[in-house]
């Protein structure tokens, strides 16, 4: 295969077979930063070797996330994203052109709508959390092993992984855990997976169910703006923070606690159950790491290091786009100021230059500075979340798994983003 002939943007592709390793592989080693023209998505130059897309993305003056484009997308799918977000803006009597959420600006826009949750994500306050973690996984694990025992069977996804990122984000929320399942299909239908129509109503389209999925999922958010300001906006709650914050001496605006409160609920949700089952797919198709693990499970930063090369693995966060706004080049080529850039994030975690045998599947893999939270002034705000949730998840989770077998093929859905996986059945041994 030719570089001009190879494809990585494909959603059929990714629904069927997963994320395009080969090709990959193949422009890191012939075309690391490649022109990448091809129909039906904007043109880009692709980034995929780890020592660019950390540059890029370290770079955020010359490589802006507040340009337009910060994921890569099927033109089609861009534009009914943008025509969508605009009309509803417009109905509610909101600019149209604010950004979405935050993560579309840059500093020192970004940073200082970031700053004021961030200490909500630091070490000290993830291990205040760290027993609601570790009540809610065992709990959700104990539940997972009685489908088990009744049923022969149960999914990976739904049945367990999509739980305790869930719980953990409404918890952080202050949101009351009877909505905690609705939040959870609203989420879901940021995603054409095969499945969507469960959520129609009698005579809806899929486009009619999905704009009125959003606008349920927008209004139930400022119902809870209002429920926090009814109390004062005292609470410790995500939400009430951004009720008592202020940017430029000014608070947030309805339109600006809308976008950030979405895209918290979002970013907690959606990548972490992703790595958490495609890291139970990865134990269980290396019986002899899974064993090395449940073995060791006690010892001091073992499954520490276990996490971070699930994350490695499982690469949740496909990649992100930038624009460049000055001229500039990338490991000797030309990028030119308005050119559009694609960092792969999955593909810099497969890159031999940076990992011995990466395509082996190591957990006691040691260094391992992965990109799968990101780099720069846009590193996830949420990585110390990911973690301790996994960190909790997987010791939960660890004693069934040896007992379990997969049953039938992965389900994935076709996204160029998070790459979500929606069902992987597994049965008893």
């Amino acid at each position: 295969m030719h570089v001009d002939e190879a494809v990585i943007h494909d959603l059929d592709r990714y629904q069927s077979e997963g994320y395009p390793w080969d090709e990959w592989d193949l422009f890191r080693n012939e075309a690391p930063v490649y022109w990448y023209e091809r129909d039906g998505i904007t043109p880009f130059w692709s980034i995929t070797r780890y020592a660019d897309v950390k540059q890029v993305s370290g770079d955020n003056e010359t490589f802006a996330n507040g340009e337009g484009r910060l994921r890569l997308d099927l033109a089609e799918r861009d534009r009914r994203f943008w025509d969508g977000y605009r009309e509803r803006m417009t109905e509610r009597g909101w600019d149209p052109e604010e950004p979405p959420d935050f993560i579309y600006t840059d500093r020192p826009v970004h940073w200082d709508m970031r700053r004021l949750v961030s200490p909500e994500f630091t070490p000290k306050a993830m291990r205040s959390r760290e027993e609601s973690l570790t009540i809610h996984a065992q709990m959700y694990a104990d539940q997972f092993a009685a489908t088990l025992d009744a049923n022969g069977t149960a999914d990976l996804v739904e049945d367990l992984a999509v739980k305790l990122p869930l719980a953990a984000i409404c918890e952080m929320m202050g949101a009351s855990p009877q909505d905690w399942e609705q939040v959870h299909a609203w989420t879901a239908v940021l995603f054409d997976d095969p499945a969507l129509m469960r959520f129609a109503k009698n005579g809806e389209s899929k486009k009619e169910m999905r704009r009125r999925m959003f606008v349920e999922f927008e209004d139930w958010i400022f119902e809870q703006i209002a429920d926090r300001r009814s109390a004062g906006c005292t609470g410790p709650d995500l939400i009430s923070i951004l009720l008592r914050s202020e940017v430029a001496n000014e608070p947030l605006t309805p339109q600006q606690l809308l976008g950030y409160i979405r895209v918290l609920i979002l970013a907690g949700n959606e990548t972490t159950r992703n790595a958490a089952t495609g890291g139970m797919i990865a134990l269980l198709e290396h019986p002899e790491e899974l064993d090395f693990l449940v073995e060791h499970l006690d010892e001091a930063d073992v499954l520490d290091v276990a996490v971070e090369e699930i994350l490695r693995w499982t690469s949740p966060v496909i990649q992100f786009a930038r624009v460049c706004t000055r001229d500039t080049e990338i490991s000797g080529q030309a990028i030119k100021a308005g050119d559009h850039v694609g960092i792969w994030h999955a593909s810099a975690n497969r890159d031999e230059r940076q990992f011995e045998e990466p395509y082996r599947f190591d957990v006691q893999r040691t260094p391992n500075d992965h990109l799968a939270f990101g780099h720069g002034a846009h590193f996830c705000l949420g990585t110390h979340l990911a973690r301790w949730e996994l960190r909790s998840f997987f010791r939960a989770v660890m004693p069934l798994l040896p007992e379990l077998t997969l049953e039938g093929d992965m389900e994935r859905v076709g996204h160029l983003h998070v790459g979500p996986i929606q069902r992987q059945l597994v049965v008893k041994r």
